[in-house]
């Protein structure tokens, strides 16, 4: 049975159990601690989490729902894998929406919040100095989402959390390569200093620059894997 890697759970508490473990979740997606393809069980989920299969069930139910994960037929949950095409779709829809969440960010974004954010872009760049992947993605989800949290744009904010969703376990996959961590380091280091210069326009070129160049080595890495399929086809 497949176990969860990367940072560990918070324990959950008896209150709203559901609604944790569905939180906890959906931000394990988002910030690529399952890879596309993973599967589980609600049974070894729940061991990991130290919560009865009830609660387990009811938040994998609305995830299942919300295309998140997918049943087997062996009655496994399963991170659907992506296409060249949805990628495509997603990055284009991302760089057009967090474009403008950093534009309003930068309307209103106080010194509080600057230091919080460079305090994720520094846990950002000890996890790429230490060549730790997990922690890694974790902040840069957490270094996003600060951000855009700036904007208090919340109906925008949720469909791109609906995207990064569907793109997260996709960032597992690219997350080793030391060549895109460290682009994907500059670009961050450039929406930081137009958060810190009010510039909204370097903020948006920045984050759209970070979206795509995550989207290219994606891609790559598909029509990559696709070649590789069709060859061990063909020879078979």
């Amino acid at each position: 049975m497949s176990r969860l890697s990367g940072p560990n759970f918070k324990p959950v508490s008896r209150e709203s159990l559901a609604d944790q473990v569905y939180r906890q979740l959906r931000e394990a997606l988002m910030s690529g601690r399952f890879e596309p393809g993973h599967k589980f069980t609600i049974r070894g989920l729940a061991e990991t989490l130290g919560a009865s299969s009830m609660p387990i069930r009811d938040a994998l139910n609305r995830l299942v729902a919300e295309g998140a994960f997918t049943v087997t037929e062996s009655s496994r949950l399963r991170v659907p894998l992506i296409t060249s095409e949805r990628l495509r779709e997603i990055r284009d829809a991302r760089v057009a929406l967090e474009g403008l969440l950093v534009e309003r960010c930068i309307a209103k974004i106080t010194s509080r919040d600057l230091a919080q954010i460079s305090k994720l872009y520094e846990q950002m760049s000890a996890a790429v100095a230490e060549a730790n992947a997990s922690r890694y993605l974790w902040t840069n989800f957490a270094f996003h989402r600060r951000i855009y949290a700036v904007a208090q744009s919340d109906l925008i904010m949720a469909a791109v959390e609906n995207f990064w969703l569907h793109v997260g376990p996709c960032f597992a996959l690219v997350a080793p390569q030391n060549t895109h961590l460290h682009r994907s380091m500059e670009a961050h280091a450039r929406i930081l200093d137009a958060l810190h210069s009010r510039d909204a326009a370097a903020a948006r070129a920045a984050v759209a620059d970070d979206i795509m160049q995550a989207a290219d080595s994606l891609l790559k890495l598909l029509s990559a894997q696709a070649s590789s399929t069709r060859t061990g086809d063909s020879a078979r």
